[in-house]
């Protein structure tokens, strides 16, 4: 007997459940967390709930101003049945800002060299570009690269190096000086070249996207990319969708939105899309009323969504990845 194939079965169930164990640890000490804010945060919604009742018994039936008090009253009810949203939203920002990114002081100094090149690349390409429309096509990939220069202070050297040379490769006008502003200077000159060679602000977010693939060290996905994806994360704080293009190489053809459950408009907008392919909801309450109400409604127009307990990125993603590829093999093999 095949003594491996016997315990494998049994070791994986282990470690599976050791991991549940540890998420739901973790997901115990978010809650206790989150209990503690919305012990702040309540007291304080009611006490002005509490004033805005007393003004409006003061304020005339008929006055005008007294439908603004009660549009502020409705707002604070919403808030109060869900203030645990509210207090989450404020622990998921926490979260993500300790996460810490592995290789910061590497791709920093990644970035440094490209800059220091960068510079010392067009210091020399400018010497020897003899025409002032030519030398003026620089200030296209200067603009895609202010970002960095600006980090490193090299955005005032740069530009100065290219209006030097514009000046001494323009006959017609020797007194053109630098402008005070160095985001306009540079922006007027790119966007007055001769429109054979100008750049779109298309083409600036390409060339960006290219250069940040290599300075960003973006790690890879498994999403499919052959394909368009619609993605909603609903719960948790809006700048986990950030964080994930910041540190992954998503895919150019997926959507990835973040909507406030607080305004009604932008859960709207997630029935209107042509076709939203996922919806996730992030959050440690994913049984709250609040979701309850968008599951049903997602459900009624047979709208695909999972659940994430846990504010990690690394999570999020993975839930992603399986998600994602899971619709793609259903839509490619005769699922949905």
């Amino acid at each position: 007997m095949n003594l491996r194939s016997l315990f494998e079965p049994i070791d994986r169930v282990i470690v599976q459940a050791k991991n549940y164990i540890h998420e739901q640890d973790i997901r115990k000490s978010n809650i206790s967390l989150i209990e503690t804010k919305v012990e702040e945060i309540r007291p304080e919604l009611e006490k002005r709930r509490d004033e805005l009742v007393e003004l409006l018994n003061q304020i005339d039936p008929d006055d005008e101003f007294k439908s603004r008090l009660q549009e502020s009253l409705q707002q604070i009810d919403g808030y109060l049945e869900h203030v645990e949203l509210i207090a989450e939203k404020e622990l998921a920002l926490e979260i993500l800002e300790q996460e810490e990114d592995e290789n910061d002081d590497a791709k920093k100094e990644l970035r440094d060299k490209y800059v220091r090149l960068q510079v010392a690349r067009l210091e020399e390409q400018l010497r020897n570009t003899n025409s002032f429309f030519e030398v003026a096509d620089f200030a296209n990939e200067i603009w895609a690269d202010f970002d960095l220069f600006e980090e490193f202070n090299r955005d005032e050297v740069v530009v100065q190096l290219l209006v030097d040379r514009m000046n001494e490769t323009n006959a017609k006008n020797t007194e053109t000086r630098m402008g005070r502003d160095l985001r306009k200077t540079l922006e007027h000159i790119r966007l007055n070249l001769v429109k054979s060679s100008a750049w779109s602000d298309d083409d600036v977010r390409e060339y960006q996207g290219e250069r940040d693939l290599k300075l960003k060290q973006l790690k890879p996905v498994k999403i499919p990319d052959n394909r368009n994806f619609n993605v909603t994360v609903l719960g948790g704080g809006p700048e986990v969708i950030q964080k994930l293009k910041d540190v992954y190489a998503l895919p150019s053809r997926l959507s990835l939105e973040w909507a406030d459950v607080e305004k009604t408009e932008l859960i709207d907008n997630i029935f209107r899309t042509t076709r939203q392919d996922l919806v996730i909801f992030y959050s440690m309450f994913p049984k709250h009323e609040k979701f309850t109400e968008i599951k049903n409604r997602l459900e009624e127009q047979s709208v695909h969504y999972t659940e994430v307990i846990s504010f990690g990125t690394s999570k999020l993603l993975k839930v992603l990845e399986d998600e994602l590829i899971q619709i793609s093999f259903q839509n490619q093999f005769g699922g949905k």
